[in-house]
């Protein structure tokens, strides 16, 4: 899964638990006991804020999402060449 589909699961999670526990339930992340769903609610925001911000594969929050990382043929090429680099000073 890419970020673009990650971030689009993760919206959609979160608008159907709100959607499902209604205007009247309290989400909020200091509030767990308030509805069922608050904690799970919480954990999809906090994937939602991860998602945003620079290398979100890195983030602890989204290892259940298992997403990829995609690369560019130039960054394939130097992170290849840096492979390279280093087989040869290890080798020496």
């Amino acid at each position: 899964m890419n970020i673009a589909e990650a971030t689009l699961f993760v919206n959609k999670e979160i608008a159907r638990i709100e959607t499902k526990a209604g205007k009247e339930a309290v989400l909020q992340p200091w509030d767990r006991d308030a509805h069922p769903a608050a904690s799970k609610h919480w954990g999809l925001v906090q994937q939602r804020i991860a998602l945003s911000r620079k290398h979100p594969a890195s983030r602890w929050c989204c290892e259940s999402l298992g997403l990829t990382v995609e690369r560019s043929e130039a960054q394939q090429a130097a992170a290849a060449a840096a492979g390279e680099r280093l087989r040869a000073a290890r080798a020496v």
